[in-house]
């Protein structure tokens, strides 16, 4: 009889799990959704804007909205973009350190100027063994787009040229700057591998260096720049220039790049009324339908802010203590819902022709809320559309604590759980175990009498 006990025992303990699986299913289909406010971008048409670059990323850096998106995931040839990089480990050797850039002076020998010779790489006239200081050298990298400062950066930072592009490589990773690849220092066509980068990428490097080092904007903004050693640069970025069509008073930086696979690319960034737009594009054609040399990066970029000024606000989509909605909630005690309401204003920048009544508001509620709830659980979601687009999202959150009618959720329970399936199959598990029991208990005793 020891047997059927244990059997007796291991039915109990399955029966006790099976509960205790329902009451899991029970909390687990109570949990609220997690959403968090997303930063879905829409991709503007600028009207009237027509655009000569392959591939163009424009962000509003207020409020980290995506305006233009053109290809900004697919690889190009950064040509002297490059450069931005190289400018890049250079600030973080130093930090804020300002006096050190100004007055640490260093240079290079052969390893520095060997692969730039008889090639057409864009100089400072720096020369050989010739000691300048690390601001110098940052302005003729950045202004005129010098080559040789961009090796001799290279081997006094990295050891070498080599492992300087190894923390080139080290630091788009860290960035995430998923889609870059590093060969070199300056972005120069040397004949084998090329740098290669995308527009998004480029934005990434670009918001780390205005967010963390005020002297990068210092130094890209200039349009020249006397080196200590009397010879004076001129920045290669026409939006700079006052003399050029293509001069834009609101632009500060970046950097300029070309050659001839590269095409024309910028990063550039511009301010005007409280708000701030970066750009990034590559591969713009270098000459007109009639062979003349055209900066269509810088008209693709001017074109692009005037169009932004002119035509973008902020705008507020949701307000954080809006009320949305109500959410039905099972078992609370004296109600049986509670209102939800976003849980931060959607503010988007946006198009001032287009009236903010025109995006569908796209609701979703769990239909399983189980109380307790409390003040600021998440329980839905709302989402923006726009001509179909996901333009912006934000959870929806409890605006009151809701509690629990105990003896009236215990009695649903457990009904629930004696008509759900678990305890069906409980049920039939115990039946059968009852009828094998009682056969086998008959055919021991017929055994036992016949004995």
């Amino acid at each position: 009889m020891k047997f059927f006990g244990n059997k007796r025992v291991h039915l109990n303990r399955l029966a006790k799990k099976i509960s205790f699986i329902t009451a899991l299913a029970v909390m687990f289909s109570a949990a609220s959704y997690t959403f968090a406010f997303s930063a879905d971008a829409y991709n503007f048409t600028p009207e009237g804007v027509k655009l000569k670059s392959e591939t163009v990323y424009m962000e509003n850096l207020d409020t980290e909205n995506t305006i233009i998106d053109i290809n900004s995931d697919k690889q190009y040839y950064p040509a002297s973009l490059t450069k931005i990089m190289t400018c890049v480990l250079v600030l973080d050797e130093f930090k804020d350190d300002v006096e050190g850039l100004k007055k640490t002076k260093v240079s290079a020998g052969a390893e520095a100027f060997k692969e730039l010779e008889n090639t057409f790489a864009s100089t400072a006239g720096i020369e050989k063994n010739e000691k300048l200081s690390y601001y110098d050298l940052l302005c003729a990298l950045m202004l005129p787009s010098a080559c040789e400062a961009a090796n001799i950066l290279a081997v006094n930072i990295g050891g070498s040229i080599d492992g300087f592009v190894e923390m080139m490589n080290s630091k788009a990773g860290a960035l995430g700057m998923k889609n870059t690849v590093y060969y070199n220092a300056h972005g120069l066509d040397l004949g084998g591998n090329n740098n290669v980068t995308t527009c998004r990428d480029q934005a990434i490097l670009c918001k780390y260096a205005l967010n963390n080092y005020p002297i990068f904007t210092e130094i890209t903004s200039k349009y020249s720049y006397t080196l200590s050693n009397g010879t004076t640069v001129i920045n290669t970025n026409s939006l700079l220039d006052e003399s050029s069509d293509f001069y834009y008073g609101y632009v500060n930086g970046i950097k300029t790049g070309f050659y001839d696979e590269a095409g024309r690319c910028l990063a550039s960034v511009a301010t005007k009324d409280g708000y701030t737009y970066l750009i990034v594009s590559m591969k713009a054609p270098a000459k007109d339908k009639n062979g003349n040399d055209v900066m269509y990066s810088c008209q693709d970029h001017k074109n692009l802010y005037m169009w932004a000024f002119e035509n973008l606000d902020y705008s507020v989509f949701v307000e954080e203590n809006e009320e949305i909605t109500e959410a039905t909630v099972s078992y609370g005690k004296d109600a049986d819902f509670v209102t939800l309401k976003p849980a931060n204003e959607v503010s988007k920048i946006w198009l001032n022709s287009i009236d903010i009544s025109k995006v569908e508001r796209k609701i979703t509620i769990d239909n399983n809320i189980i109380a307790p709830v409390y003040k600021g659980d998440t329980l839905g979601k709302l989402d923006l559309i726009y001509e179909g687009e996901t333009i912006g999202s934000v959870k929806l959150v409890a605006t009151s604590d809701l509690e629990r009618a105990t003896i009236k959720a215990e009695a649903a329970i457990a009904s629930e759980f004696f008509s759900s399936k678990q305890f069906k199959i409980a049920l039939f598990i115990i039946i059968l175990v009852v009828i094998l029991y009682i056969v086998i208990f008959k055919a021991l005793t017929k055994k036992r009498y016949r004995q």
